[in-house]
């Protein structure tokens, strides 16, 4: 059985380790090669039993990339600053449009000029670059241009997609717009932690999740809404667009869950583990009331998925319940 070479980039966070582990479970002829930052010793929590060939710090990757890349047969470049609140546009700029702009040219240049190089490229974008949502959630191709970004993070992400798009590029690399992803592994995520994390760890130290009032009339309060999707669903389909496809792709539950439903899942979860859990509303922090994101579903009809990749609601609701359980024994393992 022949082998294939894949690499990683942000393998120690929340998609990319769950990519790994999906590798690991159902390609027993791939090897991977995973590649993060150092910054963070929690993120190492996330590989913890996965099979990996090699790991590279970002920087050792960096200084042999092009070489690397001549010899992989996937890539998945997943690693970006992902905080949607990061001020520094000097950061930003560096590692999550240079960095990327530049892999996917030493990727171009090897497509042009080695002989049969097959290797698949996927990147992350982001469902941020649809901003408040006013010109839609539709990820076709000629919609990109149009689109407004709230925060400098999505920003950084459209530059990318527009670069792709401007160099005719959809036709040989995937780029995958996430919406809302959730999972197990995200204790490295600080703020950035999804409603199955910080809303866990609210119900351990107060009992109770706290949702933001809506400054919206439009909204009654938690009936803000969001497109969330578990990760493990996430990767299965960035495994089976990658393998089929290129151009741009969301990946979402394509069905509208409001922030209601979801803190209710899991204290209805919780509720034989802790009792008298309730929901609270507070007030939204004023740095955020321009840029709050009130409306948010995946167009997921440009690509027929088969049956068993089709996400739904009911089952993100179940797959929140399950690691909701997970991250609750978890983090009373840590208290």
């Amino acid at each position: 059985m022949n082998k294939k070479l894949v690499l990683v980039t942000g393998g120690l966070g929340l998609i990319g380790s769950t990519l790994i582990k999906f590798i690991n479970q159902n390609y027993k002829n791939y090897e991977i090669i995973c590649v993060d930052t150092l910054d963070n010793n929690k993120k190492f929590k996330n590989i913890v039993g996965l099979n990996i060939k090699d790991f590279l710090s970002l920087e050792d990757f960096l200084k042999k990339q092009s070489e690397i890349i001549k010899h992989v047969d996937y890539i998945y470049h997943l690693g970006a600053c992902s905080s949607t609140t990061e001020e520094s546009l000097h950061h930003l700029y560096h590692r999550n449009v240079r960095m990327t702009i530049n892999l996917i040219n030493d990727f171009i240049f090897l497509r042009k000029n080695k002989i049969d190089y097959k290797t698949k490229i996927a990147i992350a974008s982001s469902a941020s670059t649809y901003g408040d949502g006013q010109n839609g959630f539709d990820d076709k191709t000629e919609n990109i241009q149009i689109l407004k970004p709230l925060n400098s993070y999505g920003i950084s992400k459209q530059l990318v997609d527009l670069y792709l798009k401007n160099n005719d590029l959809f036709k040989e690399v995937l780029s995958l717009k996430f919406f809302n992803i959730f999972g197990v592994n995200e204790f490295h995520k600080g703020h950035m932690r999804s409603i199955a994390h910080w809303g866990v760890e609210s119900i351990i130290n107060n009992n109770c999740i706290k949702l933001f009032k809506s400054c919206n009339p439009e909204y009654a309060d938690g009936e803000q809404v969001r497109d969330f999707l578990d990760a493990e669903k996430a990767v299965a389909i960035m495994d089976h667009l990658i393998n089929n496809t290129t151009g741009i792709y969301n990946i979402g539950c394509g069905e509208a869950i409001s922030w209601k439903e979801m803190a209710n899942t899991i204290i209805d979860s919780l509720k034989i583990k802790q009792e008298g859990i309730f929901l609270q509303y507070v007030e939204m922090p004023n740095k955020l009331k321009n840029k709050y994101q009130y409306y948010t579903k995946a167009e997921m009809n440009k690509y027929e998925l088969p049956e068993n990749l089709i996400p739904n609601k009911k089952d993100v609701l179940s797959s929140l319940s399950d690691i909701s359980n997970q991250v609750y024994d978890d983090m009373k393992k840590l208290t």
